[in-house]
């Protein structure tokens, strides 16, 4: 079966088409999870499917037939190297149903999703959560493609970092919606989000959690120092004393280990101040990870591949904040022969980790205990704005 396009009103600034996917396998149309070894990852293009076309049945059988798979995901998590995390469907159908319950108040009537379905949140937000809701979902995959034709009045917006920057190109589409969910996860909230708040008629959703934990913990509103709430069927699993703990949490969504056995618990790599049985404030990372994109990395990993690579070489990998990507990295590079910035990017990004920034330097930047250099504080967050 095939949905319809869904046609834009006149003088919308839409795409002129989104390719309307089959229902049959969307394992492999749009694809969920990494794609099998010695396979390449398609580009990402423009997608829709129209939930809402599907009756209760058609629905149904869609959604057994995605539960009944099981798809492995990239992760880093808070070791040094990635591993390969094979999550059930029935798990990535737990978490949408918990993204569902968050969206439920604000009444979305559609989906626009920038989070790619081959990581795991977009495949819980992308194509699990339209699945479960029977809501028509519209992917929209870069900056220069053009926003979807979604004639719903009060949408929900699956957001990574850099959706915010695209948004704010288009105000006229953003205008013609009568409300919009925010629903934004995997990194640290960017400036460019906060203006797109409007009052009442938008609202933000985020969601923490990880590939190894699903969807943790949730908070409300444009405060990027908040309180997060833990979803209703996870626990914390770790002591709760002191101020600046690891979030330890339990719960039935975690994913198996790479052996296959299953974890009671897991240490996330975020740090945190309980405030009582449910709630706690985030105060940063433990380790080194970095999530450009949504995507986790750690950099000493990242830097331990990249010598490997450059036999001499001295790497360094330095956090950096940047306004598309939300949170990414820079990369310095001593010694190792004669080298290129060219070739240490086409390094870097064969590891799945392309750097914002690469320099050859004559001594890599480190600290008093030769350690890379502390994290620069997050650009401030600007004054609230309209999107009209």
């Amino acid at each position: 079966m095939t949905a319809a396009p869904h046609a834009g009103p006149a003088g919308r600034d839409t795409a002129p088409a989104y390719e309307a996917l089959p229902f049959d396998a969307l394992w492999d149309r749009p694809g969920i999870g990494t794609p099998a070894e010695g396979t390449a990852e398609p580009p990402a293009r423009a997608w829709q499917l129209a939930w809402d076309a599907l009756d209760a049945a058609e629905a149904a059988d869609v959604l057994e037939r995605l539960v009944a798979r099981d798809y492995a995901f990239p992760t880093s998590g808070s070791t040094r190297e990635p591993v390969r995390r094979t999550l059930p469907g029935a798990r990535l159908r737990a978490d949408s149903e918990q993204l569902a319950r968050l969206l439920r108040p604000y009444e979305p009537q559609a989906l626009v999703s920038f989070a790619p379905s081959r990581h795991a949140y977009g495949a819980s937000a992308t194509v699990l959560l339209p699945a479960v809701t029977r809501l028509p979902v519209w992917f929209w995959p870069a900056s220069d493609c053009p926003p979807p034709p979604v004639t719903a009045r009060r949408i929900a917006v699956v957001a990574v970092p850099g959706t915010f920057r695209i948004l704010a190109r288009h105000p006229r589409w953003l205008a013609a919606f009568e409300h919009i969910t925010f629903l934004h996860s995997s990194a640290e909230l960017p400036p460019d989000a906060v203006r797109l708040s409007d009052g009442r008629r938008t609202a933000m959703v985020e969601v923490l959690g990880s590939t190894e934990a699903g969807a943790v913990a949730h908070r409300t509103g444009w405060d990027p120092d908040g309180p997060w709430t833990l979803l209703d069927d996870v626990s914390f699993a770790g002591p709760r004393e002191g101020r600046e703990i690891p979030l330890t949490v339990s719960g039935p969504r975690l994913s198996a280990l790479p052996d296959g056995s299953h974890p009671a618990h897991h240490a996330m790599d975020d740090l945190v101040r309980p405030l009582g049985d449910r709630q706690f404030l985030r105060l940063g990372r433990r380790a080194r990870p970095v999530k450009p994109h949504g995507v986790r990395q750690d950099l000493d990993g990242i830097a331990a591949r990249l010598r490997a690579l450059l036999p001499g070489a001295d790497v360094t990998c330095v956090r950096a904040a940047d306004a598309l990507l939300g949170e990414t990295y820079d990369l310095r590079v001593a010694g190792g022969g004669p080298l290129t910035e060219d070739g240490v990017r086409a390094l870097a990004r064969g590891l799945g980790a392309p750097p914002r920034e690469v320099r050859v330097v004559d001594r890599p930047p480190r600290g008093p205990l030769g350690t890379p250099p502390a994290a620069p504080p997050p650009p401030p967050h600007p004054t609230k704005g309209r999107t009209t």
